[in-house]
């Protein structure tokens, strides 16, 4: 196999054909399924002679409606994806009493793993930044968020992190870490493998989209009232999602951090995370879950809004409490920075 001479260094680097997916019939039909997928979607746009309209209308707009919109679809795709493996994962379980079951465990580990990434990161987070997106703007009379530019770039550093998910199906494995990557079992030493770069890069993409998502909406809050509405006549939904916004602008950045030094510890040779070089695993799980616990009520807020939202309106009645659900509302996104460390156990 040419990857040490030849044209094949020039053009594929260190890629081999080691890389493809052939190591179980699972995998390979999944990649099998995204490569067929892909294809057909490009040969379908190309055949309804939607290229130009999709790049015009939806791929460069910066109309909030839209990016709301494809926030949900891309939550929506890698929804389709998270159910698969969690439906595998159980049949495993079921079926692997007193026998190993149909899966490898390195494989199972790539489901956990790829599972939890992806439900946390490119499915809940996509999914209720769409929704914020769609109907914040209109809740609060004002004609787009304060910075169009800065929306859509967050989407596509979004949408980029899912694709390296979804790339990684087809190339290489993913890691085996679990969601929440900890080292010393995503160090270069005990997982030399490209799957723990997939997870870093998927969701240091992620983590900077939701910062700067959490900036925008914030913003919007601020400056982008209409005429007469005051913070305290604004729709509930609007207060849960300056929360949320407050709790991605403080919470995203220790994740990136986390990342960002564990890929130093693998590409450098630094040594943050690895207790033999002078550094303290502990240091990546304070980090991570600094995130992790705020994370919990970045997901559940809007839901609280949305609900309180929907239920008042449908039923014709008036918010009961709102003034003190507002309060709690706040006093839940304080409390939320204090007691990450649960998670340890």
């Amino acid at each position: 196999m040419p990857t040490t001479e030849g044209w094949w260094p020039l053009v594929f680097g260190r890629l081999s054909y080691d890389a493809l997916p052939f190591y179980s019939a699972i995998a390979t039909g999944a990649a099998s399924l995204v490569v067929v997928g892909a294809i057909a979607v490009v040969t379908l746009l190309t055949w309804l002679g939607r290229w130009g309209w999709l790049w015009r209308e939806w791929l460069t707009s910066l109309d909030h409606k839209k990016i709301g919109i494809m926030y949900v679809v891309i939550a929506m795709v890698m929804l389709s994806r998270a159910v698969v493996e969690g439906s595998l994962m159980r049949a495993q379980q079921a079926v692997a009493f007193d026998n190993p079951g149909y899966l490898e465990p390195e494989h199972f580990a790539q489901l956990f793993s790829t599972h939890g990434s992806i439900m946390v990161f490119f499915m809940a987070m996509p999914f209720l930044t769409g929704i914020i997106n769609f109907a914040l703007p209109l809740q609060l009379g004002a004609r787009d968020v304060s910075f169009p530019l800065l929306n859509s770039i967050s989407l596509w550093l979004t949408a980029g992190g899912a694709g390296l998910m979804m790339v990684s199906l087809v190339i290489g494995k993913f890691s085996t870490g679990g969601w929440s990557g900890y080292p010393p079992y995503t160090d270069a030493t005990f997982n030399p493998g490209v799957g723990p770069d997939y997870w870093i890069f998927a969701v240091t993409l992620g983590s900077l989209a939701s910062t700067m998502t959490g900036i925008n909406v914030a913003v919007t809050i601020y400056k982008k009232r209409c005429g007469g509405m005051n913070p305290f006549r604004m729709p509930l939904f609007c207060w849960t999602s300056l929360c949320t916004a407050i709790l991605m602008i403080f919470a995203l950045p220790p994740l990136t951090v986390a990342t960002g030094l564990l890929a130093l510890d693998r590409y450098i040779g630094t040594h943050f995370f690895t207790n033999d070089g002078g550094g303290n695993m502990m240091n990546f799980a304070n980090l991570f879950w600094l995130f992790g616990h705020p994370e919990v009520y970045i997901l559940i807020l809007p839901a609280f809004g949305v609900y309180s939202q929907v239920i008042s309106n449908f039923s014709s009645k008036i918010l009961y409490g709102y003034d003190s659900l507002i309060i709690a509302t706040m006093c839940i996104a304080v409390l939320s920075f204090t007691v990450w460390v649960h998670h340890f156990f």
